[in-house]
């Protein structure tokens, strides 16, 4: 397994700070008079040097962080990388050039941070490397945080590569232009075809070197080699690229940047029948490869442990009407309040009388994620969560929230969510259901469900916040609703509204639930088959029972973009594509 390796020497040869200057001229030359040197814009070239493509992140008023990963022909060594940055498409006007020498400690990335730009304005900028030029890429700025402009953004989440493809992408590029996008997690998936929710195609394979074997013939990244490698392969996708190169991005992660349902340092791949699964090293790699992957304006710390080595929770704010709250709803969390091992009689420890059974919870077996993480009876699962309490954000990034939240003078505050806040519910008191599966069931407590006392307080802490707005990704779905402090009493005005996109390519979220239900009522007998495959019924089930939903579609793959209009309103499309499996775009793209 690859070494971490020591803060200085990381950071050396990674971040580059360079102070820009109004007006400046461009050249090729050394400034003796001899000939400009030329570089290659051939496409195979690029692609051979530059073979993730070029990339932008967290706009400022008078920054942004730019990105690249530059390969040495020679397959090893050093590579000395020139950046440009000019105020022109043409590069006429440079305002900002140098270099710096990359090698394997980073493999090979590189990230500049110019400061001293102009407010709410495009640049331009490009690397040079091994006689290879870079393709160009946009960015742009943010406004200051007194500039009355207007603001259009998407936000989109869960992009797996394997036997799917990046059609969202490709169709968004076609939409009229945004200002920045925001990424609300799982940029990769850590398994090579988990047959939960993965399918494989001939041209999407991912190769992971090291791993774990989760299944037969199943791995999942372990070592910092595996996770980068994930990175690598994602981002050869030529939409993605493109749309990196097209705008600035705002990213956090979500679980599968390390491990499927993850809290803190564990993973939840064996369902504990392996015990207990923590790995520090592994998130630490995990954690590594995305900073060194990502153009993110955070500070990794290789010699600090997890999860101090790596804090991305955040704020941006964009002009007057527009600031943006960016948590982390991973590093911080505790554990399931059932845990996956926890057999059928057990109780938490330290329950008092009357408390219910894991089972009471919908608990079949123990060392299984149902009953534990997805399918808990909402009845007694409450009565359990308000005893464990366990928390999403840790208290010092809640109160950063909370306090941030509430001092913001922008017109619209924005929270970039993980897991959606929604209550998710679906009643199962039906004639042929039988009485093991009767009543109101949590399809998923991954989510805020299974973390109802934080959601709780969290709500009702920002309940005097004006026009609070979450973007939330996740669960492969297109909802919006609107939230309350108690969804079981919801008060007569909502405290703020939730909006959550489907993902760009993984699968949806009644096809998830189909396939788990079939393991429960694989002939249909029990009457949850039908329920499940069908999504008209899907969506009708949760519409009755969730009336804070407005609106719902559950088998979609696609993004959303929001446009601010000053103070007044907002406005969010949810733009939807079909078919991700099959090569070749069809083209259609549905609007709501």
């Amino acid at each position: 397994m690859a070494s971490r390796i020591g803060r200085r020497d990381f950071l050396a040869g990674l971040v580059v700070t360079v102070a820009v200057s109004p007006l400046g001229c461009s050249s090729d030359d050394d400034g003796g008079g001899q000939k400009p040197i030329t570089y290659s814009t051939d496409p195979a070239d690029q692609a051979a040097v530059y073979p993730q493509g070029i990339a932008s992140g967290d706009p400022k008023p008078d920054s942004v962080i730019l990105w690249t990963r530059a390969l040495p022909k020679a397959g090893s060594g050093s590579v000395n990388v020139i950046y440009e940055i000019a105020s022109d498409e043409a590069f006429e006007t440079v305002i900002a050039t140098g270099s710096v020498d990359v090698d394997e400690t980073t493999d090979w990335t590189v990230r500049i941070k110019p400061t001293g730009l102009s407010p709410y304005t495009a640049y331009h900028y490009r690397f040079k490397a091994e006689q290879t030029q870079s393709v160009n890429g946009r960015t742009k700025t943010a406004p200051a945080a007194d500039q009355d402009v207007p603001v259009r953004f998407a936000f989109a989440s869960c992009q797996d590569f394997v036997g799917r493809y990046y059609h969202s992408w490709k169709a968004f590029l076609s939409e009229a232009p945004v200002d920045f996008v925001v990424w609300l997690g799982d940029y990769i998936y850590e398994t090579d075809g988990d047959p939960d929710f993965q399918t494989t195609a001939p041209d999407r394979k991912i190769t992971i070197p090291d791993g774990i074997e989760i299944a037969p013939k199943v791995k999942a990244a372990k070592s910092l080699e595996d996770y980068r490698g994930l990175y690598r392969q994602y981002r050869s996708d030529e939409h993605l690229q493109k749309v990196h190169a097209s705008y600035p991005f705002i990213i956090i992660w979500d679980d599968h940047e390390f491990a499927n349902d993850s809290w803190a340092d564990h993973a939840t791949d064996f369902n504990d029948k392996k015990g207990d699964e923590k790995s520090t090293a592994r998130r630490e790699n995990a954690n590594q490869a995305w900073f060194e992957y990502q153009p993110a304006d955070v500070t990794f710390d290789a010699n600090q442990a997890f999860p101090d080595d790596l804090v991305i929770y955040r704020t941006l704010r964009y002009g007057k009407h527009v600031e943006l709250f960016m948590t982390d709803q991973r590093s911080y969390r505790d554990d399931h309040c059932i845990p996956e091992g926890g057999k059928t009689s057990d109780k938490p420890a330290g329950a008092p009388a009357g408390m219910p059974t894991y089972d009471e919870a919908g608990k079949l077996s123990a060392n299984s994620s149902l009953g534990s993480r997805n399918f808990c009876k909402k009845e007694a699962f409450d009565k359990i969560e308000a005893f464990v309490k366990p928390k999403v954000l840790g208290d010092k990034q809640k109160q950063w929230f909370v306090d941030g939240m509430k001092a913001s003078t922008a017109s619209w505050k924005f929270w970039g969510n993980e897991t959606q806040l929604l209550q998710m519910t679906v009643d199962l008191t039906l004639p042929a259901v039988p009485i093991i599966f009767q009543g109101i069931w949590y399809l998923t407590v991954d989510q805020w469900d299974g973390f109802r006392t934080e959601r709780k307080e969290l709500l009702q802490a920002l309940s005097g916040v004006e026009n609070l707005v979450v973007l939330t990704g996740d669960i492969h779905a297109f909802y919006a609703g609107e939230l309350h402090v108690d969804f079981d009493a919801p008060g007569a005005k909502p405290i703020g509204v939730e909006y959550v996109c489907a993902g760009i390519s993984s699968s949806p979220f009644q096809e998830i639930v189909a396939n788990q239900v079939l393991a429960l009522d694989a002939d249909g007998k029990f009457g949850l088959k039908e329920l499940a495959q069908d999504v008209t019924k899907f969506d009708a089930a949760l519409t009755t029972a969730n009336p804070h939903y407005k609106h719902i579609d559950s088998f979609a793959h696609g993004i959303a973009i929001v446009d601010v209009n000053a103070d007044k309103d907002i406005q969010v499309t949810f733009m939807k594509v079909a078919d991700v499996k099959s090569k070749a775009f069809d083209g259609k793209v549905t609007k709501t």
